[in-house]
């Protein structure tokens, strides 16, 4: 049966340089997946790593299903085998002088927990096999199959004995980008399918985004937002947050006023703009507004953050097209779906909506003129 996850205060420090993993805090509902999201070297992968039990932490406590697993401070450590979890990892794993199927029993011959003997086995490998849609492949040799298939066979290894968590450290890197995206459906479904609770490894957003009950983005060690997709795309935290979810466009400018949760923003030449801003920004701050190609209105004027702009560039991409758009002496791009481009070079309206603009803090931007 799945159970919770719990992480409080979690430190990991290589040596005595700069935590790995510094003061990190969450927790995963039993039956709910979790995806830690950050580029490469941002604490991630170490801070799976020691919920598995594979690097000891420096400071914290994890908990699995109530039962505290790491605790340093009272000297508690149970080992990786010990904690009843199952693991996935980019590189497949398998043992390649094996069948499908004696690798998806290899863990429960060596386990005692819920098997009866061989017959067991078969049955619990069979419906695994089923599950990860491998049934017809369980006597083919390993090393006959896809590497889009031999993943589905490190899965099934890793459900096969219904661990209490499973662990998936960036599991698609290895595959091809129109496999990774049919196997990142199909791996939500067949987590959902089995009720596990799982905590997920990515630096790929849309992953995160298709996988994720709710996504944590991390930089540095620090786990900056934990919520779920649709907040953290809509209504992230801070400038990290939102560029590297994609958020790409910035206009810089100065705090006229606040009102609640949206503040007016100078932007020089350009004029004024209307932004949302989860941040205490206050009148004279230099701030950024971060918004993403997708949300802005070309040729539209919107009750509010309308402007007159200039298509200085276009480019034509068969299903979508991208404009570069100059405006007051900012620039931004904007995405358009279709296979039509609409708009020429030359003179445009674009509307920037209020809720799709977020304001930041800029500590020690120059002042826009």
């Amino acid at each position: 049966m799945s159970a919770a996850l719990l992480v409080e205060d979690l430190v990991k420090k290589f040596g005595t340089g700069k935590a790995a993993v510094d003061g990190v805090s969450f927790d995963v509902p039993a039956g709910e997946i979790v995806v830690l999201l950050g580029p490469s070297g941002c604490g991630k992968t170490t801070t799976l790593r020691c919920v598995a039990g594979l690097e000891h932490p420096t400071v914290g406590r994890i908990s699995i299903g109530g039962r505290v697993v790491s605790e340093p401070q009272r000297g508690t450590l149970v080992s990786p085998r010990e904690r009843d979890i199952g693991m996935v990892f980019q590189s497949y794993a398998v043992w390649p002088h094996m069948t499908v199927h004696q690798n998806v029993a290899y863990p429960l011959k060596y386990r005692r927990k819920n098997t009866s003997g061989s017959a067991d086995i078969d049955t619990k490998v069979r419906e695994t096999l089923e599950l990860v849609g491998l049934g017809e492949y369980a006597q083919r040799p390993v090393t006959s199959l896809s590497g889009g298939q031999m993943q589905r066979v490190a899965l099934a290894r890793s459900l096969v004995y219904r661990p209490q968590l499973l662990l998936l450290d960036e599991p698609l890197s290895n595959l091809d980008s129109k496999l990774r995206i049919r196997l990142r459906d199909e791996l939500r479904r067949i987590l959902k399918m089995t009720g596990m609770t799982g905590l997920y490894v990515t630096h790929d957003q849309s992953e995160a985004v298709v996988l994720g009950d709710r996504i944590g983005v991390m930089k540095d060690g620090k786990l900056l937002q934990m919520a779920p997709p649709g907040e953290i795309y809509n209504r992230p935290a801070d400038s990290f947050v939102a560029n590297f979810t994609g958020a790409a466009n910035v206009l810089k400018g100065k705090v006229l006023e606040r009102k609640g949760e949206q503040a007016v923003i100078d932007l020089g030449a350009a004029g004024r703009i209307e932004a949302w801003t989860p941040q205490p920004l206050v009148a004279g701050d230099n701030a950024h507004v971060a918004l993403r190609a997708e949300n802005i209105r070309l040729g539209e004027r919107g009750p509010a953050n309308s402007f007159t702009g200039r298509v200085i560039e276009r480019r034509y991409q068969g299903m979508q097209t991208i404009y570069d758009v100059e405006f007051g002496g900012q620039r931004v791009e904007v995405l358009e779906l279709g296979t039509a481009a609409r708009h020429n070079d030359g003179e445009v309206a674009l509307t920037l909506p209020p809720d799709s603009c977020w304001a930041y803090r800029d500590e020690g931007q120059a002042t826009v003129d």
